[in-house]
């Protein structure tokens, strides 16, 4: 009997230390994962770029027209730069007043031009001044010196076919090809149609019966 309770008393001892070990088991269990997050957390983030100061990738915009201008605006921009374009341009051996030209009857516009040698040297040009036409239907052009009179309509003269006028085709192509579409007439509208008004009905007219004629006895 002795020597079971001697027996007794290790194994109480080996049960209580197991069971004040179990709960310092499972709390370590539980603050493991806690300092897995902390070190986690102190890691820097990956970046796309080189160095220590690179920025995030940030989403880029969608395209869209580099001018930003609406179509009315852009119609605007055209028109200031026509204004600030240079009134006389130099084609070959002439200059032409590209800021006068004029519509006149069937399509034919006219200008003022300057040709010879003095006037691709000098601003203003100290070469008489003549007048010249151009029909883009046709892509011909007239020109006119002085108080002479119109010449006959021919195709225009390229620097190897004149060295007084070479330049004209360059001319006439640069007109033709920016000139305004002439608006064709609009033919006149019919008369309006008004109905036809319904005559007046006559009325009839009463006639007086006639009194028989007295006869003598």
């Amino acid at each position: 009997m002795k020597r079971t309770g001697v027996a007794r008393g290790p194994l109480l001892l080996v049960a209580a230390m197991a069971l004040c070990a179990a709960p310092l088991a499972t709390a370590n269990a539980q603050e493991a994962p806690a300092a897995v997050e902390s070190t986690e957390s102190k890691e820097p983030a990956p970046t796309s770029g080189t160095g220590a100061g690179a920025a995030a990738p940030t989403t880029t915009a969608p395209a869209v027209d580099a001018t930003g201008l609406s179509e009315k605006e852009k119609a605007q921009l055209q028109k200031i730069n026509a204004l600030k374009a240079p009134r006389w341009q130099a084609f070959g051996a002439c200059r032409y007043d590209w800021a006068g030209w004029k519509l006149m009857a069937d399509g034919v516009r006219t200008t003022s031009v300057k040709c010879g040698p003095e006037t691709a040297t000098t601003p203003d040009g100290s070469a008489a001044t003549a007048s010249v036409a151009v029909h883009c239907d046709t892509l011909k052009l007239s020109v006119k010196t002085g108080e002479q009179a119109w010449s006959g309509w021919r195709l225009p003269y390229a620097a190897s076919e004149s060295k007084e006028r070479g330049g004209e085709d360059l001319m006439v192509a640069s007109l033709c090809a920016n000139a305004k579409p002439i608006p064709k007439p609009q033919p006149a509208p019919p008369p309006a149609v008004t109905p036809n008004p319904t005559p007046a009905s006559k009325k009839p007219t009463a006639t007086s019966p006639q009194k028989p004629s007295a006869t003598k006895p």
